[in-house]
């Protein structure tokens, strides 16, 4: 047992050790650190986190119980590129806001080592941070770290101070760099209940609770004993985060601590349960002034005669209303889960936040005699909602639910030139909340439309020229990308650089728009040739000729699930007539492989009949989401893919051509 309790001490020696080398104050720098060329753990890094330490403690100032948020980091400069990391931003809640915050003893300073060997200290004063306001209840305080260079060290620290205590800071441990040490310390006293959630796979290095006792005095004297625990979490050794293709926000896959208020029972003088269901949570929206509050209002009715006729299906009522908000209000690029402005002085100004246009496309929607309700979501910026946090600070937009002839759609008004079978690519995945007064329901956020690119390529091949014929079909998202991918001012260049796979190999005789149908398709036509004489007596065919069919995965296996904007499928049937005098040398197999269940499939069929050979190309996805353990068959069927449409046709002259 004396053995156990040594080992134990021991143990508890080390990691004190530890902790005091990874963790120093402000503005005591190792020699080590200030020497360090390349961080061991990764030679290719940027730059390093030396250490990363908040800690949330809720003290009593002003005569009130306030959050105070302790922040300190510091990070070591390894390459040129890693100077980028000495733009510092603050986010807070400004004095616009209903609980502003207010920051203090914010401290920024460089260390760097001079010819001689000694350590060059540069304080930045807080006059030299630029405050900005960035929307109507958050400001931004930033600075740029002038004159860093490889080698160098930053630190910056400051405290936030809300009158909120509840509202505990989340924490992350991971950042885009690699990170060494990153700590999260919290106090919470007895009379605050939170819930928590740990995401991540890593484990903490430290983590810790011990319960303390402190007396507060209040301003008529009275002391107060105040009893609860103390929170200590570490993790160390990070490798730097990357971002992958098709990725939600690295929010939703950073290691994290977060915590959701539940209730304050301070004494037997003040209990306040915060909103702890769903259901809660649906009456307190549908009641809010800012937003349920802003329905059903009989302004909108007046406006009804000039957009829908009585003759109308409801399904071509729902259309109407729809083109027409979209059409009425511009969006102001601003995300809230509230509306900006009283919703008769957005649709008359003609712009506002989402938020406020959806409601006022849900009031229109109910005027002309259609159920219709507000949806509530996290965009795919903002990260998935978590379940166990009924709250508001969950989301940050709202969308609008109709029902027709038995049939819902979601409608998302912000972008005239989005069909309403569409939702923002912005919203597409995860779950939303229709703000029902009767019920809790949780609506999938996807489309139930197709998006599709069909294109068919003829090609001619004489002794003096290539020339070929392009057809492209694009519908659903496919339609929506291509409308607002090209320039109309200059339709031939756009053509060129947007859709051919290696701009500059060839001249566009000619492109015309055969359809543009805002809910339907978008097709063009397109006439080119190649920009080379065939002179040669081989001649090689590459039939992928346009853009959109690489690989874009790269890594051979990855810890976070692949997300799709959508699923699609693509053909491509190219028809390639043999000229005279020549024969086939070299002719790729047809071949295809599927993943488990029908997911997806890449196949190519060739065929060859008379001096003509088709060779059709088709892929398609068929689901939004494919998990970690599904990654090694999704990149094996796209290396088989890559592989596939690298193969070429091979013709060759025939003898009697050559001997003539």
């Amino acid at each position: 047992m004396k053995s156990k309790k040594l080992l134990t001490i021991i143990a508890l020696l080390l990691i004190s050790g530890e902790v005091h080398s990874q963790v120093r104050e402000f503005g005591d720098i190792s020699r080590e650190n200030l020497e360090m060329l390349i961080f061991d753990k990764d030679s290719a890094a940027d730059a390093v986190v030396l250490f990363a330490l908040g800690e949330s403690n809720i003290v009593f100032r002003r005569g009130e119980f306030t959050l105070k948020v302790s922040i300190h980091e510091r990070i070591k400069v390894l390459t040129d590129e890693g100077e980028n990391f000495g733009n510092i931003s603050i986010l807070f809640w400004n004095n616009w806001s209903d609980f502003p915050q207010e920051i203090k003893n914010l401290r920024t300073a460089s260390y760097t080592l001079d010819e001689t060997g000694a350590v060059i200290t540069r304080e930045i004063p807080r006059e030299a941070y630029f405050e900005e306001r960035i929307s109507n209840h958050i400001s931004e305080l930033s600075v740029s770290i002038s004159d860093l260079k490889k080698g160098d060290i930053f630190e910056y620290s400051y405290e936030i101070y809300s009158d909120t205590p509840w509202d505990i800071l989340d924490w992350f441990f991971q950042d885009s760099i690699p990170v060494k040490w990153s700590e999260y310390r919290i106090r919470v006293p007895d009379w605050l209940t939170l819930s928590t959630i740990k995401k991540g796979f890593q484990e903490y290095h430290i983590n810790t609770k011990e319960s303390y006792s402190e007396y507060v005095s209040f301003e008529n004297l009275e002391m107060l004993q105040v009893q609860g625990s103390d929170y200590r979490f570490v993790m160390k050794d990070l490798e730097a985060f990357e971002e992958e293709p098709f990725m939600k926000i690295a929010n939703d896959y950073l290691p994290q601590i977060r915590y959701q208020p539940v209730s304050i029972e301070f004494s037997e003088r003040f209990y306040q349960n915060f909103t702890s269901s769903w259901e809660e949570f649906i009456n307190e929206m549908l009641g809010d002034e800012d937003f349920g509050k802003r329905l059903n209002g009989k302004w909108v009715r007046k406006e009804i005669p000039g957009i829908v006729d009585d003759s109308d299906s409801d399904l071509e009522k729902m259309i109407k209303v729809y083109n027409h908000i979209s059409n009425m209000i511009d969006w102001n690029e601003e995300y809230s889960l509230w509306s900006d402005r009283k919703p008769e002085d957005v649709y008359e100004e003609g712009t506002g936040n989402g938020t406020a246009i959806n409601l006022i496309l849900v009031d229109f929607l109910r005027a002309v005699g259609l159920e219709a309700h507000p949806v509530l979501l996290s965009t795919r910026f903002n990260g998935e909602v978590i379940h166990q946090f009924p709250g508001f600070d969950q989301f940050n937009h709202t969308i609008a639910y109709a029902e027709v002839d038995g049939e819902s759609y979601l409608l998302d008004a912000r972008d005239q030139n989005l069909p309403y079978n569409l939702l923002p690519l912005d919203v597409i995945g995860g779950k939303a909340l229709l703000l029902h007064p009767l019920e809790e329901r949780w609506i999938t956020l996807d489309n139930r439309i197709v998006s599709s690119e069909d294109v068919k390529i003829d090609v001619q091949v004489s002794e003096s020229s290539v020339r070929g014929n392009l057809r492209l079909s694009n519908k659903g998202y496919f339609a929506y990308i291509r409308r607002n991918q090209l320039d109309y001012r200059d339709l031939t260049k756009s053509v060129e650089d947007e859709i051919f796979k290696t701009p500059g190999n060839y001249l566009i005789d000619s492109v015309r728009i055969t359809k543009d149908k805002l809910d339907g398709a978008f097709d063009l036509d397109i006439d080119f040739r190649l920009d080379k004489n065939v002179d040669a007596d081989v001649l090689y065919i590459n039939p992928m000729i346009i853009g959109g069919w690489d690989n874009p995965f790269k890594k051979n296996d990855r810890s976070f699930p692949v997300d799709y904007n959508f699923p699609f499928s693509k053909n491509l049937i190219y028809t390639f007539t043999i000229p005279d005098g020549w024969g086939i040398d070299t002719l790729p197999q047809s071949v295809a492989h599927t993943l488990p269940d029908n997911a997806g499939e890449y196949r190519r069929l060739i065929q060859v009949n008379g001096n003509t050979i088709i060779v059709n190309n088709t892929f398609y996805i068929k689901k939004y989401r494919f998990v970690p353990e599904e990654y090694d068959e999704l990149k094996e069927m796209y290396d088989y893919m890559t592989a596939a449409l690298d193969e070429g046709i091979v013709l060759k002259k025939q003898e009697r051509e050559l001997r003539e």
